[in-house]
């Protein structure tokens, strides 16, 4: 249906769509100023049909969120509408309404699985359309945002076509960030690390080419935090700051300023990204940790979980999505090995769910196998099928996991290239997932199985998939822009 005709027909309804101030239905009056858009990504060309704003007047700004299913507009439930300063939800019906005390000319919507939708905004009435969004992400290194050269291939990725999303590091595993997502606390401690490269253009390059952007932050995981404010860090039995096995030091998950400071790095990289995923948000795995062995299961995954409702209450209102990343057990057991992660905790508060089901972090006996990194597609889909169904329940959360990119570490040292990772996709969209994202810190991507997604998407019915068709397209591929080692060079 052309976007021209659907709005029409919308608009024609909006009398009886609007809710009044005291929560009834109105009826029969005529439709306040009204604009429409639509959520094709940026930089992509809209319809000429797609935006049309009328002019503002000083009352409360009441709108629809429509998704496109099918060819059809649906209402949706549950979207996040954001001003930058407040979050709402749209009811059942798909509605919402802004007082005119709290408008300040922004508009946000956040739908899993759906684009992100920032406008600014004067009419009286909204209608929005949103189009659906399945990521195909590979992830960029905070160390390699230095290199000019791995900026180039990463956009060159993009314009191909082979990637429609990218995650990038803007908080590494030691606490340094990137000045444009820093926080007064950041400069307090000395965190601020530049890359020396021109980030704001690279972002800005991927807005244009219609790129979904998501910016890592590794949480909890936060050596120079802990050491200036040691009270608010994990620590030892005597009172010291605790380090893991790597010599680095934790964060306190129970400190309410740790957590803060994490929020409002999320709530500034808002400004660059259309998503915020959270690493490291849990407790240190290592025994000895004072915050860890004298709290129970309950109180760990409790405060886990009210880092997820304060970031997203921020992230929300800022027009931010938010993904959390949890080890691949966590979509398999039902308690939280003593870091705070509990799959059921986390899902009434996240838009996205990124378990890391990596084959070769799963131990032999897991899944009925001798060695699973050697069936990554049993793997995958298994621990996929178990997240889906156990947050069949919650309303608004995507499972979109981190799938290995990179040769086995186990003890059989499997060669891990194109068809191991396309066994991972095609088994993450059997079960129920959707979307993914590849890790490979070296930048050494099997870019064709990507591309194979996004161009033979029928290869992924699953009432129809032939790996023959897969593997010469694969093949054919292999002239798409090279890996990271040789881009580098």
């Amino acid at each position: 249906m052309r976007l021209a005709v659907l709005f029409g027909a919308l608009l024609a309804l909006s009398p009886l769509l609007v809710t009044s101030s005291s929560g009834v239905a109105a009826t029969r009056h005529a439709a306040p100023p009204t604009a429409q858009f639509d959520s094709m990504p940026a930089g992509q060309a809209r319809p000429a049909d797609g935006v049309s704003v009328a002019a503002a007047e000083t009352r409360a700004l009441r709108g629809l969120v429509l998704v496109s299913k099918d060819g059809r507009a649906r209402r949706y439930a549950g979207a996040h509408i954001g001003t930058g300063v407040q979050a709402y939800r749209t009811d059942e019906f798909g509605r919402f309404k802004i007082p005119s005390d709290e408008r300040n000319g922004r508009l946000s919507v956040v739908a899993a699985g759906y684009h992100v939708v920032r406008k600014q905004i004067t009419a009286d009435y909204v209608v929005v359309l949103l189009h659906p969004l399945e990521v195909r992400a590979i992830y960029l290194p905070y160390v390699h945002l230095r290199n000019p050269r791995v900026l180039e291939w990463a956009l060159g990725l993009a314009h191909s076509g082979a990637i429609n999303s990218l995650v990038i590091d803007v908080k590494d595993e030691g606490g340094n960030l990137l000045s444009i997502v820093a926080n007064e606390t950041a400069a307090e401690i000395n965190a601020i690390r530049d890359p020396g490269t021109d980030v704001v253009a690279f972002l800005d390059a991927l807005e244009r080419l219609g790129v979904y952007r998501i910016a890592r932050v590794v949480t909890f995981l936060d050596s120079r935090f802990a050491f200036a404010f040691p009270s608010e860090a994990l620590q030892e039995y005597d009172g010291t700051v605790f380090r893991d096995g790597s010599g680095l030091a934790w964060s306190s998950a129970f400190s309410p300023a740790a957590r803060q400071h994490n929020v409002e790095i999320g709530v500034n990289a808002a400004r660059f990204f259309e998503e915020i995923q959270y690493d490291y948000v849990r407790l240190a795995t290592d025994a000895g940790v004072a915050q860890r062995d004298g709290t129970t299961s309950a109180q760990r995954s409790a405060v886990i979980a009210q880092f997820a409702q304060e970031a997203a209450a921020a992230l929300h209102a800022a027009g931010a999505a938010i993904s959390f990343d949890t080890f691949g057990l966590t979509t398999m057991a039902a308690h939280d090995h003593g870091i705070g992660q509990v799959l059921e905790d986390l899902g009434p508060h996240l838009d996205y769910f990124s378990p890391m089901v990596y084959p070769s972090t799963w131990t032999p006996g897991w899944f009925g196998l001798a060695y699973p990194p050697a069936d990554p597609f049993r793997v995958v889909q298994v621990s996929i099928q178990r997240a889906v169904d156990r947050l069949a329940s919650y309303e608004g959360i995507v499972v979109r996991p981190w799938l290995q990119d990179f040769h086995d570490y186990g003890v059989q040292r499997l060669f891990y290239g194109s068809q191991e990772v396309m066994a991972q996709i095609d088994a993450t969209a059997l079960a129920g997932g959707k979307g993914f994202m590849l890790w490979d810190s070296s930048l050494n991507y099997e870019i064709g199985a990507a591309e194979c997604v996004r161009a033979l998407p029928e290869v992924f019915d699953t009432t129809a998939r032939s790996w023959m068709q897969v593997t010469r397209c694969i093949h054919a591929l292999a002239a798409l822009p090279p890996a990271f080692a040789a881009a580098a060079k």
